[in-house]
């Protein structure tokens, strides 16, 4: 049963006397060349203001105030990684220090003639396995499998974010991908809300880092 008008009109006031408006979220990300994932940012960074300032007119508590903090961190992290993400491997496909994080060495077998391949075979035993001739390769992985937190040290060597920001967003990441009830049950609740805090607060200086800095990135690494 849906909320009597006078009633959606009282918390729309109260949010817009709170937030900015839709335009705002967007333009935060105007470095993103990206218009669609521009707009699902703004789209998923006003709704998470949305969604915690009506739980925080409500003074949540207990359970309500542990789904509030859930929502910070899961929506602000997955914000910090879709933002790097699209920096380094749509802005930045070719820098070198880019390409590393899908590469990984791997042993590769060497092709060889089925004739010459007989003869060698018959040296190449030991302990009664058979031998493979092989040589030092380079394998490749998908960009969706690269680690988060390889990607912000990334971030931070080519000059895209400070250091203590990386180690941050690194944290906030890793609770995102740990929140469970057993390790909500570990943590204390002031530890699971200073979390929350810094996961909205530190939103500024990462946009305010990256437009700063990623000019001078995209410059030398042209």
């Amino acid at each position: 049963m849906a909320f009597k008008d006078e009633t959606k009109l009282a918390i729309k006031e109260y949010l817009g006397a709170h937030l900015a408006d839709w335009n705002w979220h967007k333009d935060r990300f105007d470095f993103i060349t990206d218009s669609v994932l521009r707009d699902r940012l703004a789209d998923e960074f006003i709704s998470t203001r949305y969604v915690y300032k009506i739980l925080e007119g409500m003074s949540a508590d207990s359970w309500l105030l542990r789904a509030q903090i859930r929502l910070q961190v899961l929506s602000y992290a997955s914000i910090y990684e879709a933002v790097i993400h699209h920096i380094l491997f749509d802005n930045l496909p070719s820098n070198p220090d880019v390409q590393l994080l899908t590469e990984f060495s791997m042993k590769k077998v060497i092709s060889i003639p089925a004739a010459k391949m007989a003869v060698l075979q018959s040296s190449l035993e030991h302990d009664g396995k058979e031998i493979i001739p092989t040589y030092e390769g380079i394998g490749k992985t998908d960009t969706t499998k690269v680690r988060f937190d390889r990607k912000a040290e990334c971030a931070e060597k080519l000059g895209l974010i400070e250091g203590w920001l990386k180690d941050e967003i690194i944290e906030l990441y890793e609770a995102r991908n740990s929140i469970h009830i057993h390790a909500e049950i570990r943590k204390s609740l002031n530890y699971q809300l200073d979390l929350s805090k810094r996961a909205y607060l530190r939103m500024e200086p990462f946009v305010e880092q990256i437009k700063k800095n990623l000019p001078t990135v995209l410059a030398n690494h042209a």
